[in-house]
Parts: structure tokens; sequence; C-alpha cells
């Protein structure tokens, strides 16, 4: 059966959190989806963990990985893109830990032109040492009793799961961000505008040029954040090594069509 959906995960190294989220993903409690690693040139022990696990869940798993050049995550989510055989997208990034029902919700919302984002709740650094395969495999780690005290205190309010209030906050809210480790489109969209720009390399410049040009693309972005839960682990990043007027350059695209993106890529002739 062709997967509903593909789930793109962007790793570089963390075995050990590749392997918490996987776990979560084991405990979806949607179907048919297939998995789709997107590499960017992590060492062998990512490559140990993702086939221990191809080997047990029972889902389709590929491995797309590219050479370390430095932080070219636009380059391998697009190519993890071409080698997609959902017709949706859902990516998220190797540090987040997933709600049971979050890949549901994903699918659930889906329209076409829309792009659902969703944030996560911040895990410590305390909190991230102490979870185990055992919270995540009994949805301990979905308590608020578990996350409370273990997050940051602005990131409550994205631990909760309500549903209901999807139809009323993208009512009031005009604009949202898109967070490239939450959230999801369908794959002809993101066709639409090529996929992520490869000119934009470099952590964190990625994401608002990949909003500002779904925008000039007409479609609307909505927030999918109380039902779409996830919940980060830990860890220091490398300084962003963007200016402001770096920023402002990649937030303020000429077009919605990245000149160096999917269509660089192979694409199955089935898409």
């Amino acid at each position: 059966m062709a997967p509903a959906l593909s789930l793109i995960i962007a790793v570089y190294n963390k075995p050990d959190f590749l392997e918490k989220v996987l776990l979560s993903v084991a405990n979806q409690t949607f179907s048919p989806f297939e998995l789709i690693i997107a590499d960017d040139g992590s060492d062998e022990s990512v490559a140990a963990v993702v086939g221990r696990y191809g080997d047990t869940l029972a889902i389709p798993v590929k491995h797309v990985r590219q050479e370390d050049n430095g932080f070219r995550k636009t380059v391998i989510a697009n190519k993890a893109v071409a080698e997609a055989e959902g017709s949706y997208l859902v990516f998220i990034d190797g540090d987040s830990v997933l709600h049971h029902r979050f890949l549901e919700r994903h699918y659930r919302r889906r329209r076409r032109r829309d792009v659902l984002a969703g944030r996560r709740v911040m895990l410590s650094e305390a909190a991230t040492k102490k979870l185990t395969a055992a919270d995540i495999r009994s949805r301990r780690i979905e308590s608020p009793l578990f996350w409370w005290n273990g997050c940051l205190r602005r990131q409550r309010k994205h631990g909760f799961n309500i549903p209901f209030s999807f139809q009323i906050e993208n009512f009031f809210r005009k604009q949202y961000w898109i967070t490239g480790a939450n959230f999801s489109m369908y794959k002809d969209d993101f066709a639409s505008i090529n996929g992520y720009d490869e000119a934009v390399t470099g952590r964190g410049g990625e994401d608002i040029n990949l909003t500002a040009r779904v925008r000039l693309a007409g479609m609307t972005i909505k927030t999918i954040t109380r039902e779409a839960l996830q919940y980060h682990l830990f860890h220091t990043s490398a300084p962003v090594p963007h200016d402001k007027k770096a920023f402002d350059r990649l937030s303020n695209p000429s077009s919605a069509w990245a000149k160096r993106g999917l269509s660089g890529h192979e694409i199955p002739k089935k898409y």
C-alpha cells in the first residue's frame, strides 16, 4: 500500500536523540506512512540506529545522506522530498520526540494550499537526561506532570492538546511562521515553490525564507501547535551565521520560486 504521508526527519549526529525520536515514531496512531531520514553528513553511528530501527518499525524506512560540508539542511531536505512517495509531507528534526497522535493530527488538518506549522515543548537539560525509553513507550512524557517543571516556562503553553482550538486560533491569528522542526504540506505545494532554497546554508535562515516564499505563492500558514505536540531534547547549538542584513534578504525574496531547489534533484516518475 502506498504511504499516505512521508515523515521526513532532519538529522546530524546525536544518535541517542534519534533513538528516542524513533521510539515516538513507533508509537504513532496513524498509518500508513513512510519514514525518511534526511542525514546532513552524520557519522556511522546514525546509520547504525537507522538500520536497527529499520528492521523493527512496521513501516518503510529510507536513509538519504549527503557528505558533511557544513549546515546544508535545505539540500538534504530537498533530496529527501525527491525520494518521498507520500502525497503529503511532514517535517521534523532529529531532536524532537512526538506525541503519539502527532501524525494523525497533521494529516487530519491537511488542506491544499495550506501549510500547518507547530511548535515544541523545550525540555531542560535535566529533563532530557532523565527521559527514558519507557517514558516514551508508555507515553508518560505526554503528561504535564512529566514536563511541567522540566521545560522553559514560556513553552508550557505548547504542551497542551486542545484540538478544538484550531478553528478559533486560525480565525484570529493572521501571521504565523514555519518552524522546520514541525510543519507539513502537500508535496505538490512544496514542489510548486521548488522546495527549500538551497542557496540558504548555515543554521537559522531556511525557515524564514521558506515562510516568505510560501506567502508569496498565496498559501496560508496555519498553527497546529495545540494538537501536533513535540518535546524538544536539550542541546547546545552553534551560533547563527547570518547578520541582520542577511536575515532581511532571506525574509524578502523576490520570487516564491527557489532558483536552486527541489527541481535540481531527480524525482521518481511516479511522483
